[in-house]
């Protein structure tokens, strides 16, 4: 079980590092727009679309390592104020919860891909995009997601099963 907790958080890592390159690639996409327009008065008349396949990417690709890392914002003006049991259980109740409908949030990602795929559907800019890349990207990291999710159910099950 340790095996798998470590592999998804492996997996976490790897979309995040992923994100941190996107994030690069974007920042470098916007100079050089920027030196294209300003000096060369031209464009490559895809960064709005690139762009926006970048943060998409980098939101989705980021989500389950923030969750692992406890970067998320969480609402925990009720919670503070419970016992350390009742605590426990309610964030319990809360993952799993988040987990199905995480699953469940996924099913729709991946039908729109598929639809994408098979319909052979490209973006509407120059660069004719195949949408089912963005749409793998999304769904990657959703999947991502809802496996953090499950292993913070679980986690706290392991340590009580090695402590005793």
């Amino acid at each position: 079980m340790r095996l798998l907790l470590r592999a998804i958080d492996a997996l976490s890592w790897f979309a995040l590092m992923c994100a941190g390159a996107i994030l690069i690639y974007a920042v470098s996409h916007i100079l050089l727009e920027t030196v294209m327009r300003t000096l060369f008065d031209t464009s490559t008349h895809v960064l709005d679309e690139f762009i926006g396949f970048a943060v998409l990417s980098i939101t989705f690709l980021s989500l389950s390592w923030t969750l692992r890392d406890g970067g998320m914002i969480q609402v925990n003006l009720l919670t503070l104020r419970l016992p350390l049991r009742v605590k426990q259980t309610v964030e319990f109740i809360v993952a799993a919860c988040a987990t199905g409908l995480g699953a469940y949030f996924c099913t729709f990602l991946w039908r729109n891909l598929i639809k994408n795929w098979k319909r052979g559907a490209v973006s509407e800019s120059v660069a004719e995009v195949p949408l089912w890349i963005p749409d793998a990207i999304v769904f990657a990291g959703a999947c991502l997601l809802v496996l953090q999710l499950s292993a913070l159910t679980i986690r706290p099950f392991i340590s009580k099963i090695q402590e005793g």
